[in-house]
């Protein structure tokens, strides 16, 4: 399977393992509540679901990389206590709580969350004299005399021995104890998720111009290459363009470990270089590309193919910037106005009285925050948006020092919600001002294709399209339903 079936069928097991009957009693006994095993190669995502499916379905979330622990830190310490057996007294070794399951119980104090998932990576190269124990606690659930506690859900990872020498076999009887998932690379599936979290335009033009080297990991071949190591170096092109920091050669091979692939794609970056630069993205998404004189758009056509891929992914990448823009502007506006809602259920809305309900209900919102923070669950936009937010709060608390009352955060929350409506005019202009260039300057194909596919697969501009352009939404999907498929045969073929 994929990592996004895998996601899923981890989200399906967590829901049924948590569920409960209406005497409070858990509908699959804890004995049988198999721990899932996913066994895959390195860097295709599996830490990351975890994190996901812990924030969506609400659950708290420990990490462990097993290679880090000895048998001690998992287990406990040994210590000598007194016990009384028949009458007679004996000295025997307990032991002090296994860390990890000490890190479970921290949290669930801290967070107040009594359910959550345990995740322990790396867990097939744990050491010769920890493994007994790991194995135990896969069938069991204790380390020495502690139990897990009930309501959390063990998934354990590890790497097939292909690609790692120190890879420990599970025997039979443990294998039959857990719920096995293998999980390949998938670049279809990652491309969609790359595209959600706005992977850098050159990253995936150069992926869908040559796929086989999205995962490199084969005997034989110097290197390798991750779906982790095109993230990361997506996330330090950003950071040096916006910095106007040079982007040396160097840089490539330092996340593409893998010669071949480290020079293409090198290659290919200058190409985006280029283009980024001469194309002025702005013109064709406000579009000015049809005024009189554009000469520079009317060579586009004769370009080669791998120019012309480089110039749709720019445009999406800024489609995209656009959609996210809106959307963290849609929820502060609606966080505002659940947060005005909330002042209004108070009697006392003028004054000292508001400015304390103010304080109260931001105090709420901070540790909701640091809760959320603390147990890894809060995403570096939410984050961001909250900021936003506090501040918006803040400038109007201050007008209501000034005799402002409730009226103040109502106009406030109107001038939001009139910024998210011109987000949304400009992005509906610029969806169709985009498709309408491709089809102008290459026709109606792979390119269109690319782009069409793009714009539908990702959340906010498929989202807008589909509510202000339906029609163009219709014919969009009805073009890929049709011209996509006999792509893909042509591929194969």
């Amino acid at each position: 399977m994929n990592i996004q079936e895998a996601k899923e069928e981890i989200k399906k097991t967590v829901k049924a393992y948590t569920a409960r009957t209406e005497a409070g009693t858990f509908r699959i006994p804890v004995k049988r509540q198999r721990p899932v095993l996913l066994i895959g190669p390195p860097g295709i995502g599996k830490t990351a679901i975890m994190e996901q499916i812990a924030r969506e379905c609400g659950l708290g979330l420990v990490s462990y990389t097993m290679t880090h622990h000895t048998r001690q830190s998992a287990i406990g310490l040994p210590v000598l206590e007194q016990r009384e057996f028949s009458g007679e007294t004996y000295t025997i070794t307990a032991y002090t709580m296994s860390e990890i399951i000490a890190s479970v119980y921290e949290q669930m104090e801290q967070s107040g969350i009594r359910e959550g998932i345990l995740f322990l990576d790396e867990i097939n190269c744990v050491s010769e004299t920890l493994m007994p124990a790991m194995l135990q606690f896969l069938q069991y659930k204790t380390f020495g005399s502690h139990h897990l506690p009930e309501g959390w859900v063990i998934v354990a990872a590890g790497n097939p021995s292909a690609y790692n020498r120190a890879v420990r076999d599970f025997d039979t009887v443990t294998l039959d104890r857990v719920k096995r998932m293998e999980v390949e690379p998938d670049l279809e599936v990652w491309k969609r998720y790359a595209l959600r979290q706005g992977l850098h335009p050159a990253v995936l033009s150069f992926l869908e111009l040559k796929p086989e080297c999205f995962y490199v990991m084969e005997a034989g071949r110097n290197g390798f290459v991750t779906g982790r190591g095109w993230e990361d170096l997506s996330e330090m092109l950003f950071t040096l363009e916006e910095l106007k920091l040079p982007v040396e050669e160097v840089l490539f091979e330092q996340y593409l470990q893998e010669e071949e692939t480290a020079r293409a794609f090198a290659f290919y970056y200058r190409l985006y270089e280029k283009w980024s630069g001469q194309l002025r993205p702005e013109r064709i998404l406000q579009g000015e590309y049809r005024a009189e004189g554009q000469e520079e758009y009317r060579e586009l056509p004769k370009l080669p193919f791998d120019e012309r891929l480089c110039i749709v992914w720019l445009l999406l990448q800024r489609l995209s910037h656009m959609a996210e823009t809106l959307e963290e502007q849609e929820k502060v506006t609606k966080s505002l106005e659940y947060f005005i809602g909330g002042l209004k259920r108070n009697k006392e809305c003028r004054g000292e009285a508001l400015t304390k309900a103010c304080m109260e209900g931001l105090e709420r919102r901070k540790k909701g925050m640091q809760v959320k923070k603390e147990c890894g669950l809060l995403p570096s936009s939410e984050e961001e948006r909250e900021k936003k937010l506090f501040e918006v709060i803040r400038n109007c608390m201050e007008q209501v020092r000034h005799g402002r009352d409730i009226r103040m955060f109502e106009s406030r929350l109107e001038e939001e919600q009139e910024k998210a409506g011109v987000q949304r005019e400009e992005l509906t202009k610029a969806l169709g001002n985009v498709t309408g260039f491709v089809k102008e300057s290459f026709g109606t194909g792979q390119e269109l294709i690319v782009l069409l596919t793009g714009i539908l697969e990702h959340p906010g501009t498929g989202r807008v399209m589909r509510e202000e352009l339906s029609e163009e939404y219709r014919d969009a999907a009805a073009f890929l339903n049709t011209d996509a498929k006999e792509e893909a045969l042509k591929r194969r073929l």
